[in-house]
């Protein structure tokens, strides 16, 4: 009662703060999944049609457009499945995308778009290794799926080059200090987005870099007359690049605190939570991706010497899993959300050889949400290695193989939540197939962090 005497003098004013924090909250944009994203123009719509019905770049945008084939077209894509994640980023607008056919010669690279962007970075916190986020989306029509010699007819991704001047003019591949991408052949169902995202460490001394977006439609058909029929789309919208401000939640993320194969130093083997396979021990991986995981063209995360998963030829034809967890303490204010992210490869013994499709390594991951001395929550998350839709009508290659793949789960712990259990559940589903070569596959850098700086007041605390 004492409190509705209190607002009832000023009734006026409630009523104005009530109606203002409403109208405030419609314009407000949507909540960020993100740290601050250090590009201008993420949805590049800094665009215009020009004379010969393409789009181009804008005289005052950010994105330079590096013409290769038809470049970008118009396209209407407002009928595409926009995740609820992408869309809390940033409404999308316009969506530079890309239209072509495959054909033999030089005409099958009629559909490709290049953007690019150069960014002097912040300065950088010379005390401790400095981590980034990145990712765009990326979306396709799905029809080059009609195609039984698929070669990632629908396919994007970015690069990042670090330098370590503040002049782009003297700026090239040749001299970049590092060179860090993420693509993938899409792989969801007709007309939607997906998410192709990445992190890692920037090297020291960097001072700037330049972000390349691209998409591609090529392709090639069995004959020169099959060409209307493969026709496929491609666009791309939001992307993102942004320095993480806070370190790993989790205690030996990456493993590189272990000793010896498999020790899994500050999570617990097999992990808490009952998964349905817990009995395959892990094996150290380190030949899927550039001749060695963790230090590949990509190099992930900290481009150390563990990462743990499985080799067919030395395990036999199985389907087991090995389960891994770890409790960290939730130092943040209710409602802060947290992303998790991993590394996760998959691939033949021997590059370009026949690979398993719809079979293969799964993740299954549980976070646990506790409050004192109990459980008040949990989220689960049921991971496929992408493949693209339908895959089996595409041949018998994946074209993901060799790349890696970094899931980004946005997690909302609920509120009282004091400490986060994360228990992974690596599962090999990878029977002997006629026709198919052994394969390796492996996960690693696990990083658990919030979505934004956030704090109750004191440092963050790691516990076992």
């Amino acid at each position: 009662m004492k409190e509705e005497k209190s607002c009832g003098g000023l009734g006026r004013w409630c009523l104005f703060a009530v109606v203002v924090g409403l109208v405030f909250g419609i314009i407000m944009p949507e909540r960020a999944e993100g740290w601050p994203n250090l590009l201008k123009d993420p949805g590049l719509e800094a665009y215009r049609l020009d004379s010969r019905g393409f789009y181009r770049p804008k005289p005052e945008a950010k994105w330079v457009e590096i013409t290769m084939g038809r470049g970008s077209v118009q396209l209407d894509m407002n009928g595409w499945e926009s995740p609820k994640q992408m869309v809390r980023e940033r409404v999308p607008g316009f969506t530079p995308g890309t239209t072509g056919y495959e054909g033999e010669g030089p005409e099958q690279n009629t559909g490709r778009i290049i953007l690019e962007q150069d960014v002097i970075l912040p300065k950088l916190s010379s005390s401790r290794a400095q981590l980034y986020e990145a990712w765009v989306w990326l979306g396709g029509s799905g029809r080059d799926n009609d195609n039984s010699a698929d070669r990632e007819d629908e396919a994007g991704g970015w690069d990042v080059f670090f330098y370590g001047s503040i002049d782009p003019s003297k700026w090239k591949e040749t001299n970049a200090l590092e060179h860090h991408h993420m693509s993938k052949d899409f792989w969801g169902k007709p007309g939607t987005f997906v998410q192709i995202a990445g992190y890692g460490k920037i090297p020291a001394g960097a001072k700037g870099i330049r972000m390349r977006l691209w998409a591609s439609t090529w392709g090639q058909a069995s004959r020169p007359g099959e060409r209307s029929g493969f026709d496929t789309e491609v666009a791309l919208d939001n992307a993102h690049f942004a320095i993480i401000g806070v370190p790993n939640m989790l205690i030996n993320g990456d493993f590189e605190l272990d000793d010896r194969v498999a020790e899994f130093k500050g999570w617990e083997r097999p992990a808490a939570w009952p998964f349905a396979r817990n009995g395959l021990k892990p094996l150290g991986i380190r030949d899927v991706f550039g001749g060695n995981f963790d230090h590949g063209s990509y190099r992930p995360f900290y481009g150390g010497r563990r990462s743990y998963g499985y080799a067919t030829y030395l395990s036999g034809w199985i389907k087991d899993a090995f389960t891994f967890g770890q409790y960290v303490d939730y130092t943040y204010p209710d409602g802060t959300e947290l992303m998790l992210m991993f590394n996760w490869i998959q691939a033949t013994s021997n590059g370009g050889e026949q690979q398993l499709r719809l079979i293969g390594s799964k993740v299954e991951i549980v976070v646990e949400y506790m409050g004192s001395g109990r459980r008040i929550g949990a989220e689960s998350f049921w991971l496929d290695w992408p493949v693209p839709f339908r895959a089996g009508s595409v041949g018998r290659y994946d074209q993901n193989s060799g790349q890696p793949f970094c899931p980004r789960l946005i997690l909302n712990p609920p509120a009282g939540t004091k400490r986060v259990g994360v228990h992974v559940n690596f599962m090999i589903h990878a029977p002997y197939k006629d026709g198919f070569r052994l394969m390796n596959a492996a996960v690693d850098d696990f990083f658990l962090a919030p979505t934004e700086q956030k704090s109750k007041g004191g440092s963050q605390k790691k516990s076992k």
